[in-house]
């Protein structure tokens, strides 16, 4: 096991993590950010989790063949400290979901729309 490979690959993951978790759960503060429309703010999202999704995999391949290679005489590595980041924002990523799921969404008004009280 080639550990700086590994360690590359889990950081690959863990930009993909945030990305996700950004994508999904923020990408209405970004939009608001950028100042983007409706259609924008959805292109975002989407581009942040196909763009998630790529670093993910690309950082699985990346794991995998550092699992697979044959150990070399390296400085000390450690995989502690991404592992735990790792963990860390998995966790955030599972709280946030966990309130997305018991909190009701608020109807968004479209242009030109009014309320009746």
């Amino acid at each position: 096991m080639r550990k700086r490979t590994v360690r590359l690959g889990l950081n690959y993951i863990l930009v993909a993590m945030v990305l996700i978790t950004i994508a999904t759960f923020f990408h209405e503060e970004l939009a608001w950010l950028f100042m983007l429309s409706p259609v924008g703010e959805t292109e975002l999202a989407l581009t942040g989790l196909v763009v998630g999704w790529m670093f993910g995999g690309v950082g699985v391949v990346i794991a995998a063949v550092g699992f697979l290679q044959s150990a070399t005489r390296e400085a000390d590595v450690q995989l502690r400290p991404i592992i735990i980041i790792l963990a860390a924002v998995l966790a955030i990523f599972m709280m946030l979901f966990y309130t997305s799921l018991i909190k009701p969404e608020e109807p968004r008004l479209r242009p030109g729309e009014t309320i009746t009280i």
